[in-house]
């Protein structure tokens, strides 16, 4: 009966009912054994894996759960955990400093040693090439050619067409390609002594790079000097001598050439001012020149809006179209150092680019800013037209003051005379009355004088028309440097000069 039946359990074959310790053990035997049907066995691993997940309760969970887990979890408050105490810091700039000092000692002493030879290479250099390669040899070792086969640098190997060469600087064995040429005049502005007072030192051959070396390097070839030698042509083109230029050079790798470039770049950042500073100096004189000169035309802008003769209109005009001049100069100068900021380098760091961009850009802002309080809002001067208007209408006022001053000189002539004597001395005791003669009064004191211009001095000339001559150069150079307040001074005196000369002669004819 089916109660007394036993009932077996683990991992048994339903086919052959062989007992399995495990469950691999189980499925390894149905792929070996019972693989006919296919799908008996896709239905046994989902049978074992469906009882694996009911053993370890690994239930599946539904794809929307973790949807509405995500949810609940964006919609839950945060928490403040409030400020957070900062935690382990360990500073490294101890060991950043001890490999930058040993790597920098490094260099300084490679750059130093270099310098040194250069130095010696330099005195007492002798002129034949057997002379000179002894020379080179006893301050410089070189290293042996034949423990050289390949060239360090390419890595190349040396033939007939790829010949070995000595680095005059520190004896090491290189190929054509891979070395450079260095010119006596740049390498004695190398080793000469570099001071502010004295930048005759810095050489622009920091900036000039290797293809211009190396062009410079063809030179007087079809001129060479060669020392005798035992071994291959390795001396060739160790001394270049140009019949034209009579230019000398040593050949130096590019380690070493690297190492003098470096430290002439570094006397150049030290010692030579950027492009930008010279540009930005530039425009701070346009603008002082602009600021004095604009004084002086609201000064004869005033003066020609009453209608005064104390100032030319054309003088007023030329020294506006002056003032025009300027502000293009200011705005075409702020504009090239925001070109130069916005083609920096790219090998500098964004920080540092950042910053000098907004440094370049604060520059334009303060010159576009100086344009329009200042340039930008000149008073427009009156036309010929409007200026003679201007004139009549002064002319008009000149002659009422005029009858007024006569009606007042009516009405005090009626006074008593004893009223008229106090009104006298009232009067001459009025300091504003010598305003006057304070006004044409041209000294160096006040600014500006006459210079590079050498007085006439005649015998046979009139002093008089000698003193206008004098005063029609000053006058010129007045109005040449924008002086229009000593113009007008000056073009005073000339014509009282003037009047005087002409009463003296009509009296002279007339006693004649």
């Amino acid at each position: 009966m089916a109660g007394n039946d036993v009932v077996l359990e683990g991992f048994i074959c339903p086919i052959c009912m062989t007992d399995f310790k495990a469950p691999h053990h189980l499925t390894k035997h149905f792929e070996e054994v019972h693989n006919d049907d296919p799908e008996i066995l896709r239905s046994l691993k989902d049978l074992f894996g469906k009882a694996k997940k009911k053993i370890l309760k690994q239930d599946d969970i539904p794809e929307t759960f973790p949807n509405a887990i995500q949810q609940d979890k964006r919609r839950s408050p945060e928490i403040n955990w409030g400020p957070q105490e900062i935690g382990a810091i360990t500073s490294h700039t101890r060991y950043f400093k001890d490999i930058r000092n040993a790597r920098l000692e490094r260099y300084a002493y490679e750059t130093n040693k270099l310098l040194i030879r250069l130095d010696k290479l330099l005195n007492n250099l002798p002129s034949d090439p057997v002379d000179r390669k002894v020379h080179e040899r006893s301050i410089v070792p070189w290293i042996d050619e034949k423990d050289v086969k390949l060239c360090p640098n390419c890595a190349k190997s040396f033939h007939l067409a790829r010949r070995k060469h000595h680095c005059r600087l520190c004896g090491a064995v290189m190929c054509h390609n891979c070395t450079v040429f260095l010119s006596l005049i740049d390498a004695r502005k190398m080793t000469s002594p570099v001071s502010i007072q004295d930048d005759s030192a810095l050489s622009p051959i920091s900036e000039r790079t290797f293809p211009e070396r190396i062009a410079r390097a063809g030179i007087g070839l079809s001129k060479l000097a060669r020392s005798p030698s035992n071994g291959s042509l390795n001396s060739v083109l160790s001394l270049v001598n140009d019949s034209t230029s009579s230019e000398q050079h040593f050949r130096v790798c590019t380690h070493c050439i690297n190492l003098l470039d470096a430290r002439e770049m570094q006397k150049a950042k030290q010692f030579d001012k950027p492009i930008v500073c010279e540009f930005y100096e530039k425009m701070k004189e346009y603008m002082s020149e602009a600021s004095q000169h604009l004084a002086m035309y609201n000064k004869m802008w005033e003066s020609l809006k009453e209608g005064e003769t104390t100032y030319g209109l054309e003088d007023a005009q030329s020294l506006r179209v002056k003032l025009a001049k300027l502000g293009e100069n200011i705005d075409a100068t702020s504009k090239r150092i925001l070109v130069l900021g916005v083609k920096k380098d790219a090998t500098d760091s964004q920080e540092a680019l950042g910053q000098e961009l907004r440094l370049y850009q604060m520059v334009r802002t303060s010159a576009m800013i100086f344009l329009k309080e200042e340039l930008l809002t000149l008073q427009p001067l009156p036309s010929i037209e409007e200026y003679a208007v201007l004139q009549e209408e002064r002319q008009k006022r000149i002659e009422a003051r005029i009858a007024y001053e006569w009606q007042l000189e009516e009405e005090q002539r009626e006074k008593p005379k004893e009223q008229r004597k106090k009104d006298t001395w009232n009067l001459d005791s009025n300091p504003s009355l010598k305003t006057s003669q304070a006004q044409v009064m041209v000294t160096q004191s006040q600014g500006w004088g006459p210079s590079h211009i050498t007085p006439i001095m005649s015998s046979s000339m009139d002093p008089i028309i000698e003193q206008m001559s004098n005063l029609r150069a000053y006058i010129k150079q007045a109005r040449a440097d924008c002086k229009y307040d000593e113009v007008a001074t000056l073009e005073n005196n000339l014509r009282e000069l003037q009047s005087a000369y002409f009463a003296m002669k009509q009296s002279n004819s007339n006693d004649g």
